[in-house]
């Protein structure tokens, strides 16, 4: 038997989505300040080459966050790469800089000093969770839901991103009874609750394969009345402010971008006047040994060797 197609998010959800996974895992990680909008990813380095960071945003209260996150070990190679991001962020959007790694691996380590040059020192924050710690966080989720006692905010927010955490290979079956309870689970913040569900949604499309499974999991939650409350939400509580924050992030990825061309237009000046120093020097060189040949002629008078001789030193 076929498998039912999944139903395809519309545009303004997936935005709403990445928009409320960062805004949410920056509150629930207990990041400084509160989280306001995300800013373009792309970075160009100095060799001319494109890069992209896990994520760039500021709060109101005017802190930039460059959040990355990292499966591997940090290696020395991983902090020089953090490194170049902290000074590339710091340079194109002119904010004081608060660097914040979720780590898979654990670092062994809340925060470290990280000397990228004798005089450039960046300080990286960590954020880990053990398995056992979401395993507990999953266990007393599931217990308060069966108990019909309120959520936390924090405990609310478990439902959204204990799935992201966990091996893999736990992923599927800890999103299908976290998709179960959601719905049942009381979160009195009707705002926090849409976000934990669409959320949720993006786990389960991640990790479930199955289109069958899919589809019951995303009705279980309610995607679809997700997605009528996130454009109520948009319309009738925002308007198109969504829409302004993206063409307010097209602006400035379009301003980075004419930079970049800039950058290498100025590049490709000086590559070529470069090629044309280097063709002039063969010249010269071809010129002088011509010059020498020309020199050892026997038959040459005495003043004409004089001026091959001055001509060589030019």
């Amino acid at each position: 038997m076929k498998e039912k197609q999944v139903y395809q998010l519309n545009d303004r959800t997936l935005k709403y989505q990445t928009l409320a996974q960062t805004k949410r895992l920056h509150q629930y990680l207990g990041l400084p300040g509160e989280f306001k909008t995300r800013l373009p990813q792309e970075i160009v380095f100095p060799n001319m080459d494109f890069g992209r960071a896990d994520e760039y945003y500021i709060t109101k209260e005017g802190l930039l966050v460059n959040f990355e996150e990292e499966s591997g070990n940090i290696t020395e190679k991983t902090k020089e790469k953090f490194s170049k991001y902290v000074i590339f962020a710091s340079y194109r959007y002119m904010g004081k800089l608060y660097l914040a790694v979720l780590c898979h691996q654990n670092p062994n380590k809340n925060c470290e000093c990280y000397e990228y040059s004798p005089s450039v020192h960046i300080k990286i924050y960590y954020y880990y969770f053990s398995q056992n710690e979401l395993w507990k966080k999953y266990e007393n989720i599931i217990n308060k839901v069966k108990q019909k006692e309120e959520l936390t905010d924090t405990e609310a927010l478990d439902i959204a991103f204990i799935s992201k955490f966990m091996l893999k290979e736990h992923a599927p079956s800890v999103i299908e009874s976290l998709a179960k309870v959601f719905k049942k689970a009381i979160i009195k913040d009707e705002l926090l609750k849409m976000d934990i569900g669409v959320i949720l949604g993006g786990m389960i499309l991640k990790h479930i394969t199955s289109n069958r499974k899919q589809n019951k999991l995303l009705g279980l939650i309610g995607m679809r009345h997700i997605e009528n409350e996130i454009d109520k939400l948009v319309y009738d509580e925002y308007g198109d402010k969504l829409d302004e924050k993206d063409k307010e992030i097209e602006k400035m990825d379009n301003e980075l971008k004419t930079k970049d061309n800039e950058l290498k237009t100025k590049n490709d000046e000086l590559k070529t006047k470069d090629k044309k120093i280097d063709e002039l020097n063969r010249t010269n060189e071809e010129y002088k040994n011509k010059l020498k040949e020309l020199n050892k002629t026997t038959n040459l008078p005495p003043e004409a060797k004089k001026i091959i001789n001055s001509m060589m030193l030019l």
